[in-house]
């Protein structure tokens, strides 16, 4: 009987209940060592039997490095559904059981989507039920793909619910729904005692309840723990185990006093089965035999209650037991057993078997190796094909370990660093890089490390740093390695050139000018764009934007090189169109990691081409997965983006929130203060605009894309405050950009300077230069923001039907944008010339009822998409995309798919 859980019982009731109405639900059960974790999850397991299929699975310690040992035990009952799925989700659940590869390019996180795909279909047929108990010592590679899956279920009837201990390994579950278990209260406590202490007197139950703090496993425990007269109150009540220092410490102590009773073929055993951790009795046996206990050995364990068999499995009755079985042996046991377990997985049997016995080998050896060295390595080799990087990287980090060789050390470290990488740890990956520079001397092996270093300052913010460590490995690798210089150098410009680092850019270009030299093969792509980024930094723009050019129409170039040239260049419609390839390609080969990277960028030109609803989409999207997937810095950088949204449509409180989320990455705070300042600007506080807007300018970010766009409204808000001066100089820098790349978005904003910096009587050809682009250019607000100018300076000028013409044209734009502050302004303009505003209703009205997930799934239901493929698209189930379809029909006033048509053409 569970006692004093009601609270919980009726949350994991609501979360039957939702699975059983179709609807998706994750839950995080957490607390301390014997609380009730597991005992909750048994009761849920019981509700549902017989109104869903339930699926169990316990973590191990022993398992904790075996990639998707937990995920394949889970997943078996579902094993033969596999082939149904989408070809390259199939192939990573193959690759994850180790029954095929990972292809080339593999992305971990596809795995996560298959299984999430996996579990919906099968709930096609029935509620699917996933417990995982003890979480916290669940492969990573499982639960990373366990996470990945919890965190989009929505429309699936799926339940996945994890059990964790807290204190232990960390379980990275943050986002997700939580149940914290108190300690009982003293009545409950009573309870407790009650049923499981047998006779005790008042005062020895009381003192155990006090000492228990309200946890069952400590009350049953120490109640057994009593002779008879300590149970009469003839003896203290509490001399046992004092000396530690917490009720469960106490337990431990406890069981380890228990085994330490039972004779010396029982102690062995128990060893044995706790190094284990699998619980296959069979193996168990086998090994213990050889270090002299047998099958009959276990018959004095399980009459003290430490262990039970199930079928095949021997069962230690708690995590507790198990860990004082294991840690309460002496190191020379331990190491004996594990060497045992080792010969007894004999070479030749499967990968999961070669792996366990390299695991046991590895924890029996406390010095070097060089053999087994090997085994480990080729263990690493085997996770890193299965798509499991992070346990491949803990894997060559123990090789190197085991190794007395430097450079096989060296090299080692280097495959822990790029895995780990792979794995999205960069802080370990940095650190592991670290490592290996100080032991590596082959030039190829340096430069590979300080690619993985370069990359982890990129990431914590050190662009400039990032930069500078790409470009000093390449003088060793310049000769004997052209091709891969030529590829860092890239790296290096491009980190240099986000940093505004003139020296780091220029040194790359005469590296790269060297390289080239000696193999003009080479001087392709890579080299015009770190020449470019130079020439751009240098002010020569001209001879930038020929480079750059000739980068971005290169169809053999890598894709995220080239576009990353468009941004820079402003080149927004082979931008727009580089993005979307992009995206494309990220959801093709189930890139999930780059897809973060692809919908942030896409986002970006979104919002500056005026498609704001799609941008959000894309935004929303892709906080979704960064957030599932650890990107917290992609996560700043896209809400900094998301700012500009919110302050073009004047929402104050949202457009704060974003930029103060963004706080802390470099991007995402550059696109917060462009936010910030438009916000002022619209709601007409001009030294706000200028203040925001100049930090902008005058820092880090001041020459990159943010900072161009940004440009124009900071000399609307100088001139505005009267500084006339401050202003010509800021529009006279972006005049010359602008002409140089010749975009017609940046020509039309350069004369909309002019006009505003030019005296009011020679105002009027600066503006009509500027529309004389407006056809041409790609960004609606800006070309509002010149309509609204010209019709301001025509109402001063008393020419009522012209202004009135181009006021409307503006409020038109603003009210299709959403502009709300912008709109107000343009319309108070036309009150004050007595004409009536005419804003049109907007073609994208309807769409903008639904939810930013919604109004994706109706887009691509519009081009006649199935459920499956838009699944496969968005990373979701068919389910959830059903679901959204659903909803979406009656805000969009439609009853079929086909009169979705006419939405899939709304910008």
């Amino acid at each position: 009987m569970i006692y004093g859980r009601d609270r919980e019982k009726a949350r994991l009731a609501e979360v039957l209940g939702a699975v059983t109405r179709g609807r998706g639900a994750a839950l995080v059960v957490h607390g301390e060592a014997g609380i009730g974790k597991s005992a909750l999850l048994a009761h849920l397991a019981g509700l549902a039997a017989g109104a869903a299929r339930v699926l169990r699975v316990t973590g191990t310690e022993a398992e904790v490095d075996l990639p998707f040992a937990a995920l394949h035990a889970l997943l078996r009952p579902l094993r033969d559904r596999v082939d149904t799925l989408p070809g390259p989700q199939a192939g990573a659940l193959r690759a994850a059981f180790g029954l095929a590869a990972a292809p080339e390019g593999h992305d971990r996180f596809l795995t996560g989507l298959a299984v999430l795909t996996l579990l919906a279909e099968a709930a096609e047929e029935r509620p699917v039920v996933c417990l995982a108990d003890d979480a916290q010592w669940l492969d990573q590679a499982s639960a990373e793909a366990l996470l990945f899956a919890a965190r989009r279920l929505q429309a699936e009837g799926v339940a996945v619910v994890f059990g964790v201990r807290d204190g232990d390994r960390p379980f990275p579950a943050a986002g997700l729904p939580e149940l914290a278990l108190p300690g009982l209260d003293e009545p409950q406590s009573a309870a407790v005692l009650g049923e499981h202490g047998g006779e005790l007197a008042p005062a020895v139950r009381d003192r155990l309840v006090a000492e228990s703090a309200g946890n069952p496993l400590t009350l049953i425990e120490l109640a057994r723990s009593l002779g008879p007269e300590q149970r009469a109150g003839k003896l203290p009540p509490l001399g046992w185990h004092t000396e530690a220092s917490s009720p469960l410490g106490r337990v431990e102590n406890a069981f380890r006093a228990r085994i330490g009773a039972l004779p010396d073929g029982s102690r062995t055993l128990l060893t044995v089965a706790a190094a284990d951790g699998t619980g296959d009795l069979a193996l168990v046996v086998r090994a213990a035999a050889t270090l002299g206990a047998g099958v009959a050995d276990l018959e004095p364990a399980e009459h003290a209650g430490l262990v039970r068999i199930d079928g095949e499995l021997l069962v230690f009755r708690h995590p507790l037991v198990k860990a004082a079985a294991y840690r309460g042996a002496a190191l020379a046991r331990r190491q004996n057993a594990h060497r045992a377990l080792a010969a007894a997985l004999a070479p030749g049997g499967d990968d999961e078997a070669a792996d366990r016995r390299a695991q046991h080998l590895a924890a029996a050896t406390t010095g070097t190796d060089e053999p087994l060295g090997r085994l480990v390595e080729q263990a690493a080799d085997r996770a890193a094909r299965r798509g499991a990087p992070a346990v491949a990287a803990t894997a060559y980090e123990r090789a190197a370990q085991l190794t007395e060789d430097h450079e096989t050390r060296a090299r080692l470290l280097v495959r822990a660093a790029v895995t780990a990488a792979e794995a999205g740890e960069l802080a370990r990956a940095g650190a592991l890089a670290e490592r290996g520079a100080r032991l590596a001397t082959d030039p190829g092996l340096l430069a590979e490390l300080a690619g993985v270093r370069a990359a982890w300052e990129f990431e914590l913010g050190n662009a400039a740093a990032a930069g500078r460590i790409a470009v000093d490995a390449v003088g060793a690798i310049a000769a004997p390695a052209p091709e891969k210089a030529t590829a860092m150098l890239g790296d290096a410009a491009t980190y240099a050139y986000l940093a505004g680092d003139v020296e780091t850019v220029q040194q790359a270009q005469r590296l790269m000018t060297a390289v080239t030299g000696r193999h003009p093969e080479l001087a392709g792509n890579v080299f015009a764009g770190v020449r470019g980024c130079a020439l751009l930094l240098s002010g020569d723009h001209r001879g930038a934007f020929r480079l750059l050019r000739a980068t971005w129409t290169a169809p053999d170039a890598d894709l995220l090189y080239r576009l990353f040239t468009t941004i820079i260049a402003g080149a927004d419609r082979e931008g727009a169109a580089l993005a979307d390839e992009f995206v494309r390609y990220c959801r093709d080969h189930g890139r999930i990691g780059e897809l973060t990277h692809a919908l942030q960028i896409r986002a970006q030109l979104r919002i500056l081409h005026g498609r704001h609803a799609e941008a959000e989409a894309d935004g929303a999207e892709a906080l979704h997965i960064a957030e599932a997937t650890g990107h917290t810095r992609r996560a700043g950088h896209l809400r900094g983006i998301l700012a500009l949204v919110a302050a073009i449509e004047g929402d104050e409180a949202r457009c704060e929130a974003c930029a103060g989320q963004a706080s802390g990455v470099a991007a995402g705070e550059w696109w917060g203060e462009h936010a910030r300042g438009v916000l002022a600007l619209g709601r007409g506080d001009h030294p706000a605009a200028v203040r925001h807007l100049t930090g902008l300018l005058t820092g880090p970010g001041g020459h990159t894309a943010v900072g161009r766009s940004a440009t124009p409204s900071l000399v609307e808000a100088l001139v505005r405050v009267g500084e006339q001066e401050a202003a010509a100089g800021y529009a006279a820098r972006f005049r010359d950009w602008a002409e140089a790349g010749e975009q017609e978005w940046a020509l039309e904003l350069t004369h909309r300077c002019h006009a505003l910096l030019a005296p009011a009587a020679e105002a009027e050809p600066y503006y009509l230069r500027a529309l004389a682009h407006h056809e041409g250019g790609t960004r609606p607000f800006e070309q509002a923001r010149t309509l609204l100018g010209y019709g301001e300076w025509l109402r001063r000028a008393r020419r009522r039907a012209d202004a009135a013409s181009r006021l409307r044209a503006a409020a038109d734009l603003f009210d299709g944008l959403g502009a709300a502050p912008w709109l107000a302004r343009a319309e108070h303009e036309l009150a004050a010339i007595g004409a009536r505003p005419r804003t049109t209703a907007r073609q994208a009205a309807a769409l903008d009822a639904l939810t930013a997930q919604e109004a994706q799934v109706v887009r691509l239901a519009a081009t006649g998409a199935t459920n499956r493929a838009i699944a496969a698209q968005l990373f979701l189930s068919p389910r959830t995309v059903g679901y959204h379809l659903y909803n979406a029909f009656p805000k969009l006033g439609v009853t079929s798919r086909a009169e979705l048509a006419r939405f899939g053409e709304v910008p």
